[in-house]
């Protein structure tokens, strides 16, 4: 069974999303109410829906014109048009949802960045300060005090970029969303399970789906009808241009299905990779976690310096951050798996 766009569903979800929230209050949105928002609002995707709705009713007429000469050939001619019409309807949901996802995730890590900045000045203006002291009581050399103000100023740079950077990207994410009263937050990314799927399951799934499968397939049999017909009348320069006709779409098909399975291989690879390095990242955040509770415990014991957890609270921070982009690969990797097998989106919309 070939996936689909569900506009039934899909209308009925974007009919249930609304917004209820008083003027001050944060807007908390999670990646489904992204999607499902910018479905709705985002004006290119509303003129795409538009011009396939028009398209549909284009199909319906021409439809309608050929009752009166119907043959397997423009039968055929009608099936190639529909397909390529669902098909540029299913890229432009497609391509919306991936720019979505990308957003999201950019503007979530984003956070988590100008979070690591705040914490690294903070590490830096006590270095500075330490290094202010030192120098006044002659234990550090000026040389030793530029390269720390150096670092200092650069830390101050590096956490202004990063300020900018978070409030332009949540500035952007904001217009895909309707209008609304209050501070955007977002729910933020979350691994539950992985989707558990065999590459021989990939591949059939692949074959099955594919439209570019069936449109060379298609194309094949209007080749052949072609011939049969140049062999009742036309020409013999004729019948062999139909011949050479027919043999390119053999090839076409040849080559359609050789590139489906390439592309399909590569994408499953990236997906398995994708949770290869969820698996590790975690195993690094968790190692951060336990070495951070540690020297907070010596710290609590009076056996190391505040700068010296700081530290570690930031190496926490960063091995947090490496972990949230392996999860936001992993929703790009598996959105995109789907995407080629003409499934669905499954980790964040309900099917």
């Amino acid at each position: 069974m070939r996936g689909k766009i569900n506009k039934t569903v899909l209308l009925l979800l974007l009919l249930s999303f609304s917004w209820s929230l008083a003027a001050g209050e944060r807007v908390l949105v999670d990646l489904d109410t992204a999607i499902l928002a910018a479905l709705e609002n985002d004006l290119s995707f509303r003129i795409a829906v538009i011009n396939y709705e028009k398209n549909k009713l284009e199909q319906e007429k021409r439809e309608a014109n050929y009752l009166l000469q119907v043959s397997r050939y423009n039968e055929l001619e009608m099936e190639i048009s529909r397909i390529s019409m669902e098909n540029s309807y299913r890229n432009a949901v497609n391509s919306l949802i991936n720019s979505v996802i990308k957003e999201y995730a950019d503007l979530w890590l984003a956070g988590l960045d100008l979070e690591i900045k705040e914490k690294s000045f903070a590490l830096e203006e006590m270095r500075w300060q330490e290094a202010l002291k030192q120098y006044e009581i002659g234990d550090l050399g000026s040389i030793s005090l530029l390269e720390q103000e150096n670092s200092y100023n650069n830390a101050a740079f590096n956490l202004e970029i990063a300020r900018d950077d978070y409030w332009q990207r949540k500035k952007e994410f904001s217009r895909k969303l309707p209008t609304v009263e209050g501070e955007l937050e977002l729910a933020g990314l979350a691994y539950i399970e992985e989707w558990e799927i065999s590459e021989e399951e990939v591949m059939e799934i692949a074959l099955e789906n594919s439209t570019e499968l069936e449109l060379a397939q298609a194309r094949l049999l209007l080749a052949e009808i072609d011939l049969e017909r140049a062999e009742l009348s036309a020409a013999e320069l004729d019948r062999k241009i139909k011949e050479k006709s027919l043999d390119t779409a053999r090839l076409e098909l040849e080559k359609s299905r050789e590139e489906l399975l390439d592309k399909i291989r590569q994408s499953y690879y990236q997906f398995k990779q994708a949770v290869k390095r969820i698996r590790l990242s975690e195993e690094r955040l968790k190692g951060a976690e336990e070495r951070y509770r540690l020297r907070e415990q010596q710290y609590a014991a009076g056996l190391i310096t505040r700068m010296e957890v700081l530290e570690y609270e930031l190496n926490l921070l960063q091995a947090r951050y490496n972990y949230y982009t392996a999860i936001a690969g992993y929703y790009q990797a598996e959105n995109n798996l789907r995407q080629n097998l003409n499934l669905q989106t499954g980790v964040f919309l309900n099917e």
